[in-house]
């Protein structure tokens, strides 16, 4: 078993991003198994469970998202396990926190759409919500991009400019001005009802819209999908629950990961706007507890749980 400060000492955040683009290669070439989901709503809170599984490792991650859990227990919002397995003979191999790897994995996936969609020189990036993947996204992207300012925006005013003080950036009161004003735009709210349009973004904008994974979940508008090359992380999971499922006639340009092998084409020009559909996929979870996994063996890390006593 690994606990969430040994998830964070044992992969550095740096590592993810390069991690991820590999797994996204190896499932457009059919090297992995499906990425499979499932929703289960419970109110007031809902669960996701996501299976998946490449280089003969199988994980299968249970998350619960309960946006009162701040208020009511004083706890994050989310919380989950990830289980790990060996695919050839079903033994469990690792039982882990799975908040921790969502945020770093779902950031990593952002970073590399920006590293093959993002314009050149992107120098602005937006960042739409405050909550815990925001500073997770701002340091990847950081990675990818040269960029010199960023912009965030949150419903909660107040919240927004103390996250900003955090990060060496600015508030905006609204998302059009934060968004208006970027090259890279990430949106990362639980939103229902759209609020980031066409008319928001500048020409060649990159927007990864990250917060839609559930079925009533949605941030952008009609118009935007409409206006913009869309990219998905896996197709048909964006139909399900992502931005796709809300607009489903939408031509898809491609998956990421076609992008990333070299079989499909990415950005065509310089004012094209490019949406990625980013709803999370179980094949990210299971590259990033695989490597967790090698190297809390390789360094003796974490403790054995004896189910079999």
């Amino acid at each position: 078993m690994l606990t969430q400060s040994e998830i964070e000492r044992l992969l550095p955040a740096s590592a993810y991003t390069d991690l991820i683009e590999q797994a996204f290669a190896s499932y457009a070439r059919s090297e992995t198994l499906p990425s499979r989901l499932a929703h289960l709503d419970s109110p007031p809170g809902e669960f996701h469970i996501k299976a998946g599984g490449l280089n003969g490792i199988v994980a299968v991650k249970i998350g619960a998202c309960f946006y009162d859990r701040p208020a009511t227990l004083g706890l994050p919002s989310i919380v989950g396990v990830i289980a790990l397995f060996d695919g050839s003979t079903g033994q469990p191999l690792m039982f882990l926190e799975s908040a921790t790897v969502t945020r770093l994995r779902t950031a990593a996936a952002s970073a590399v759409a920006v590293r093959h969609l993002a314009l050149p020189h992107a120098s602005t990036l937006a960042v739409l919500g405050t909550g815990a993947q925001a500073a997770a996204h701002i340091a990847a992207i950081r990675h990818e991009r040269p960029i010199e300012r960023v912009i965030v925006w949150s419903r909660d005013r107040t919240k927004a400019e103390r996250f900003a003080a955090g990060q060496q950036a600015e508030s905006a009161p609204t998302a059009h001005d934060a968004a208006s004003q970027a090259d890279i735009v990430v949106t990362l709210t639980p939103a229902t009802t759209p609020y980031l349009g066409i008319k928001d973004v500048r020409p060649g904008a990159l927007v990864a819209a990250v917060g839609s994974d559930a079925p009533e979940k949605r941030e952008l508008h009609d118009n935007l999908l409409a206006g913009a090359a869309l990219v998905t992380d896996v197709t048909h999971q964006c139909a399900e629950v992502g931005e796709l499922h809300h607009r489903p006639g939408t031509p898809v340009r491609a998956e990421l990961g076609e992008i990333v092998a070299g079989t499909a084409q990415g950005r065509e020009s310089a004012e094209e706007v490019v949406v990625f559909d980013s709803t999370g996929t179980a094949i990210q979870d299971a590259a990033a507890a695989q490597a967790l996994y090698a190297a809390a063996v390789e360094r003796g890390a974490g403790r054995s749980l004896p189910l079999w006593d």
